[in-house]
């Protein structure tokens, strides 16, 4: 029997897959071949059961192109792509992909993704079409900002406190 979908189960790996592919597809990855790369690797050795061979040795090689003598605690490209993945990850997810189903994390310290359902990604579309109208009075530009980081964290684990 199939179970249902929820927000504790990990989405299965074709939409993972599929939510990549709309991922690389957007404003923020399309000129980033790195960035690309990057979040390719890591996704699929992921899914693949391979988390653990997930290094900054390992993605310097095999992702962004550095020699074999390629040293991760001299040269610190690892470290920064990482910091424009997780970066690149959160604008996607704040602005194009805000309305999408499965959210993808590259945790703080870590290289391995992590992929779970959104809690409400109609809510989160919605709430996302209204801040964005430019034409609405009761939003001014001092607090838009605000309410696309509230709304790009619903879903998100520890995200929105309101009830």
């Amino acid at each position: 029997m199939k179970s249902e979908n929820n927000i504790n189960s990990a989405p299965p790996v074709e939409e993972i897959r599929a939510a990549v592919e709309h991922i690389v597809a957007s404003r923020g990855f399309r000129h980033s071949p790195q960035l690309v790369a990057f979040l390719r690797f890591v996704v699929e050795l992921t899914l693949a059961g391979k988390a653990a061979s997930i290094k900054s040795y390992s993605i310097g090689i095999e992702a962004l192109g550095r020699r074999e003598d390629f040293d991760p605690r001299i040269d610190p490209i690892v470290r920064v792509e990482a910091g424009r993945l997780r970066r690149a990850l959160e604008g996607y997810f704040a602005d194009e992909g805000v309305g999408r189903p499965i959210i993808l994390e590259m945790p703080l310290g870590h290289y391995v993704p992590v992929f779970y359902y959104r809690k409400y990604p109609y809510l989160a579309s919605k709430l996302a079409a209204i801040v964005s109208r430019k034409h609405i009075k009761l939003i001014d530009a001092w607090t838009r900002p605000y309410l696309h980081n509230w709304v790009a964290g619903l879903g998100r684990r520890g995200g929105s406190n309101a009830s």
